[in-house]
């Protein structure tokens, strides 16, 4: 979505704002769908084993909805 620049301030605010999503809420195709804020602390092994476990408890309640109820 294109904003309107109101002047020079605003331009920098909404540049700073874009910055800010990119580098800490947009995920990264090239980064294992990452931040790149995650890469630069080093908590590549975090984010991941996180993922795992929420996928793992994912596929366990779909097997039991499946299966159980």
């Amino acid at each position: 979505m294109t904003k309107s620049l109101i002047d020079l301030d605003d331009a920098r605010k909404q540049i700073a704002e874009f910055i800010e999503y990119y580098n800490t809420k947009r995920l990264h195709s090239s980064l294992f769908y990452l931040t790149p804020h995650d890469f630069l602390n080093d908590k590549i092994n975090e984010k991941l084993e996180e993922r795992n476990t929420k996928l793992q408890l994912a596929e366990q309640a779909r097997y039991e909805v499946k299966n159980v109820g």
